[in-house]
This record gives C-alpha cells, sequence and structure tokens, in this order.
C-alpha cells in the first residue's frame, strides 16, 4: 500500500463516525476533505479516477475548476471555511477530468467541526453532465418552440384534453384579433361559434372515455369567432402530441384562414356563371378541344343541333362526335386540319349537317389554335355559323339581282326606242300650236309639257340604269367649288337665290371623278334654290372629315325636310315636286357609293336642309 493510500486511510478512519457513514453511503459519487484553507487532504477513489490520480493531495481544491469558475469556487470555500452557514451549499462549476475533458459538476460543501472551530470541509462531488445535456435540449426544445410560436405563419394553438390552451402563436392576433397571452389559460371554445362552443367539451369527454375521435389527421373547413365577434371561414388540421413522461396527450391545432381563397372562389365562381351564360347564349357552335383533338367544352346551340346532352359528347374525339357522322369526307377533312391548327395555322371551311328533323343546315366552320405565354398551341377553338338562312338570302338575291338586269337592259332598250318618238311628237306638236287658235293651243302646249316631261324621265331613267365608268383623279374642293358656283351662276340669278361659298371652307385634295362629284353638287344645289325659292340663300362648303376623309356640305334656308320623308328621298321616283323626275337624289347617291363615301340628310344650321356629301379622300394634300 502506498504512502498516500495509508495516509488517506488513516485520515478516513479519524474521520468522525456520522462522517465515515455519509461517506459509505456515497461511495457511487466521488469525495474529497479539504484543509479549511482548501488545500486537499484527501480524495476517495471516485475522485481519483474522475480528476486523475496523478493529483497531490495538498492541491488546491480551487485549482482543479476551470479556470473561469477559480473565483467562484474560492469564494465559495472561504466562506464555509470562515464558519458562515450551517445548510450544506450546492456549488456547481466546472473542472477538468483526467482524460482532458470539461465537464459540470455540483458540489455539496459540509463543515467539518470540532467544537465551535472549523477542521475541514467535506466535499461531495457529482459528474452532471447527463442532466446539463437535458437541460440545454430542454431550453433548445424550448427556444425552438417560442420561435415556431412566433414565427409561424398560420395560427397555432396547443389545448390539453381538458381543452385549455397551453400554448398560442403570435400568429393569432393578425387572424383571431387575441393576443397569445390572453388566450393561455382560457378555453378553446372562446373560438367556437354555436353549438360548437355548446358542444366542444362533450366532445372531449367523449375522446377521454373513448379515446376515439373523427377530426385527428384530417383537415376540414371550419368557422371559428373573431375577438369582435366576426365569424371566419378557416381550415383547421387537428394533431396528437404524446409528450414522454405525461399521462396525458396534447392536441395541436394549424388554423389556416381561408377568406381571401373564399372570396376568390366566389369571384371564381361568378366569373365562370357569367362566362358560361356568355358562352351557352353565344348564337355560334363554339367549342374547346385539348391539343389532342379531345372535346374539353361545348355550348349549348351546338348541343341542340345534333339532340344530345353534354356528357354525351365531352372527353370524346372531337371527329368522332355526332357533328361530324353525316359525311365522312368532312370528317376527314378536319382530322387532317388539326395538326396544321396545332402548328399554328388557322382552318375554315364549309359543311353541311342535316339536323334531327331532316333539315339540311349549312355551317361555315372554322378551327383556330390557342395560344401560351411561350406561343405554345394549347388548346384549339371550334367554331360553327349557321349560314344557311344567309346562302338563302344570297341565292335569292342573285336571282334578284340577274332579274334586275334583265329588267334594266330591257328598260333601257324601251326608253331609247321611246325616246325619239316621243321628241319627234314634241316637235310635231308644237308646229300644229302655231296653226291653232288660242285655246287649242293651250291644250297642245300643255300636251307638249307633258311629253318633255316624260322625256326628261327616260333620260334619267337611262342615266341611272347605265353603269357608273369612273375616272378617278385628284380634285381640289376650291376649284371644284368655285366650277359649280359658276356654271349655275346665270341660273340663280333667274331664281333670285344667293349662292355662297363659305369663305372658311378649307382647300382640300381628294380622289374622284371631278365630272361625277360635279354633277352631284350641281344637283344638289338646284335643289336647294328650287326649295328655297326666290330671295332664299344656298351656302356650299368643305371640311375635313376624319379617317381620311372630306365632306362636301349643302345648306340652305328654305323650309327643310321632314324627318319622316328623309328615309325615302334618295329612292328611285321619289319626289317632293310635281315637276320632278325621282331620279336626281337617287343618282346621286349611288355616285357617291361607287366612290365609297354616303351622302346624308340633316338639319341646317340657315333653318333648312344641310346635304353632306362624304368621301374618302385616298391622297394628300
Amino acid at each position: 500500500m502506498s504512502e498516500t493510500s495509508r495516509n488517506a486511510e488513516c485520515d478516513f478512519e479519524g474521520l468522525p463516525c456520522e462522517v465515515q457513514r455519509g461517506v459509505l453511503e456515497l461511495r457511487s459519487d466521488f469525495l474529497l476533505l479539504l484543509e479549511p484553507d482548501g488545500r486537499v487532504r484527501w480524495w476517495g477513489e471516485g475522485a481519483r479516477e474522475f480528476l486523475g490520480g496523478g493529483h497531490e493531495p495538498a492541491r488546491s481544491f480551487a485549482e482543479l475548476a476551470h479556470p473561469d469558475d477559480r473565483e467562484r469556487t474560492q469564494r465559495a470555500l472561504g466562506g464555509w471555511a470562515a464558519g458562515r452557514g450551517n445548510a450544506a451549499p450546492i456549488l456547481e462549476n466546472r473542472v477538468r477530468t483526467h482524460g482532458g475533458r470539461v465537464r459540470p459538476v455540483a458540489w455539496s460543501i459540509t463543515p467539518v467541526r470540532e467544537g465551535e472551530r472549523v477542521t475541514g470541509l467535506l466535499c461531495l462531488g457529482r459528474d452532471i453532465t447527463p442532466q446539463k445535456q437535458y437541460e440545454n435540449a430542454l431550453m433548445e426544445s424550448d427556444a425552438r418552440h417560442r420561435a415556431l410560436l412566433k414565427g409561424v405563419h398560420d395560427p397555432l394553438i396547443t389545448i390539453d384534453l381538458n381543452g385549455l390552451i397551453q400554448s398560442a402563436s403570435d400568429s393569432v392576433e393578425p387572424v383571431f384579433g387575441y393576443r397569445p397571452d390572453e388566450l393561455v389559460g382560457r378555453n378553446i371554445r372562446v373560438l367556437l361559434p354555436e353549438p360548437y362552443r355548446s358542444e366542444h367539451d362533450g366532445y372531449l369527454e367523449t375522446y377521454r372515455a373513448t379515446r376515439v375521435t373523427n377530426i385527428l389527421g384530417t383537415t376540414r373547413e371550419f368557422t371559428v369567432v373573431h375577438k369582435s365577434g366576426e365569424e371566419l371561414p378557416i381550415e383547421l388540421s387537428v394533431a396528437r402530441v404524446d409528450i414522454p413522461g405525461q399521462a396525458e396527450p396534447l392536441f395541436t391545432g394549424s388554423f389556416r384562414d381561408i377568406r381571401r381563397r373564399k372570396a376568390a372562389e366566389a369571384a371564381l365562381r361568378e366569373r365562370e356563371q357569367r362566362l358560361r351564360a356568355i358562352f351557352d347564349q353565344e348564337f355560334q357552335l363554339v367549342g374547346l378541344l385539348d391539343a389532342a383533338g379531345t372535346l374539353l367544352e361545348t355550348n349549348r346551340a351546338s348541343l341542340s343541333l345534333v339532340g344530345c346532352k353534354r356528357e354525351d359528347v365531352v372527353g370524346r374525339f372531337y371527329p368522332d362526335t355526332p357533328w361530324w357522322q353525316g359525311s365522312e369526307a368532312s370528317r376527314q377533312r378536319l382530322i387532317e386540319a388539326i395538326p396544321r391548327v396545332l402548328a399554328g395555322g388557322f382552318e375554315r371551311f364549309e359543311v353541311e349537317h342535316t339536323d334531327r328533323s331532316g333539315v339540311v343546315h349549312v355551317i361555315d366552320f372554322s378551327l383556330k389554335p390557342v395560344f401560351d405565354a411561350d406561343g405554345n398551341v394549347t388548346h384549339m377553338i371550334p367554331e360553327g355559323r349557321d349560314i344557311s338562312e344567309l346562302k338563302r338570302v344570297q341565292e335569292s338575291e342573285h336571282q334578284l339581282l340577274r332579274a334586275l338586269a334583265e329588267v334594266g337592259e330591257s328598260a333601257a332598250v324601251m326608253a331609247h326606242e321611246i325616246k325619239n318618238p316621243i321628241t319627234a311628237v314634241n316637235f310635231a306638236l308644237k308646229a300644229v300650236a302655231d296653226r291653232l287658235g288660242e285655246d287649242s293651243r293651250e291644250v297642245i302646249e300643255d300636251l307638249s309639257d307633258r311629253m318633255q316631261h316624260l322625256e326628261r324621265k327616260l333620260r334619267g331613267t337611262l342615266s341611272f340604269v347605265r353603269p357608273l365608268d369612273l375616272h378617278p383623279q385628284r380634285v381640289e374642293t376650291r376649284e371644284l367649288l368655285g366650277r359649280v358656283q359658276a356654271l349655275l351662276k346665270a341660273e340663280m340669278t333667274r331664281a333670285q337665290v344667293t349662292l355662297e361659298l363659305d369663305a372658311r371652307s378649307p382647300d382640300l385634295a381628294f380622289q374622284a371623278d371631278r365630272a361625277r362629284v360635279e354633277d352631284v353638287l350641281v344637283n344638289l344645289v338646284r335643289n336647294a334654290s328650287q326649295a328655297v325659292g326666290a330671295g332664299g340663300r344656298v351656302v356650299v362648303s368643305c371640311r375635313p372629315a376624319e379617317p381620311g376623309q372630306v365632306e362636301l356640305v349643302v345648306d340652305d334656308d328654305g323650309p327643310g325636310i321632314p324627318e319622316d320623308k328623309r328615309a325615302h328621298l334618295f329612292k328611285p321616283f321619289v319626289t317632293t315636286r310635281s315637276e320632278g323626275t325621282g331620279l336626281g337624289l337617287a343618282i346621286c347617291r349611288r355616285i357617291v357609293e361607287a366612290h365609297g363615301g354616303r351622302v346624308a340628310i340633316q338639319d341646317g344650321p340657315l333653318g333648312g336642309a344641310r346635304f353632306v356629301v362624304r368621301l374618302p379622300r385616298r391622297c394628300r394634300d
């Protein structure tokens, strides 16, 4: 036995009996006996193994501590060596072990007394590394839990088996209006509307008795109550949390505010309903295909044509639907068109379809692509326009035009054949009138006037039915209006009508047949002159019109033209004057429309009528 061991045994045997019993009871920890000044007098076997067998007993206890803990350790020992305090203090510090590791140790220090004098300090040490690790893990877990509750976006609430709220995330306040500390300790019923508020405790009681519930592990839509009393839609997910060492579980509820989603869903449903209503009310036959040619949607008009339901056709390859079963050639044409449309093309052709009642419909069919943001074709839109009535109208118009052309040719021939005899008869009547008496002469002259009127109508008819042969050229408005004024000057003087050119009119240029447009203005000015009578006033002007058009305007201060007569005034053989042929305005409109323009009647600023001729300019000033 070494000297150190003998001394240790001797010193140990010299301890009081109660100290020896304490040492024997605590042999699982490690023990040190210190001098009052803190030097190690003796240490047990456990202390030597933990702190290192090479330590000399004379070494200071404070030197065993980590450098950062030595001053605090020395102060504690000094206080007990001086006899301050009766209870055994607990000192925690860090020591360096025999293997060089730093470990936390809890020391229980008891003064050894002889009477009132402290003769030593008995230090019982215990390695508390596992405890510290557990405490650190617990603090880290608690910190993570607090960080989770602070940073989680959706409200997170934990309750116990009695429904009492144990914790709440910071995100409960924006959604529920409560601060987390206002909820902790309260029953979860505070967030529930009726009847769930009154029934919730019963749910928990049933779970405690049966351990059966349908809410765990699911996500369901629910309604909660805001602090203000407003009910809010949420998504609720509930999970059970079993805590080690605790008999009863906790329940964590994750609440997701779905107000925006609900509003978006409602808006989307409303939009879909509007689009569906528009889609179904569309007169045309419309559908939607995916890139494989499968029918995804179709409207009511399309379904009515073939007499089937939506579920009968949606999901089928479009060429195999009832719309394409009447003609294999048309079906094959559609199949060949699909790849071209998927490549970005556009297909259009006519197809005939016989409905359930046996009526044949002519469909103007088109298939066009739908592109995504990258320019790829994702869908196709088939569209059909029932042009059966249009075809029938076009055929009727074609037949009518052919008949009118034949009538026009016959009328022109007849008018030409009648014109010469009428002229001859008119000359003959005038010659006879010179040889007759006064009374007979009046009858003959009246008959001659009637023949002249008939001749004018025949000339007008020939002019109206004769095809227009336009010779467009550059026309300047100032020159055009000046020529019209010069041509009608003598005529206006005899009629005692003032013809003015508006000095504010700009000099514009446009492309037209000069002679034809001149005829139009001359005709309009004559009509205005006849309407105003002696002392009347007629003003001719021009002005630019957008886009790219020019307007020639004839105003008068006459009685005007009633609204109910304006719509018929440009029709052939319609006139407001007994001596008129009824073809002048009809010819004017024909000339204007042949130029791509239009003529209209309005109320004029002079109190009478205003005729506006609008023509395309088609040339630069």
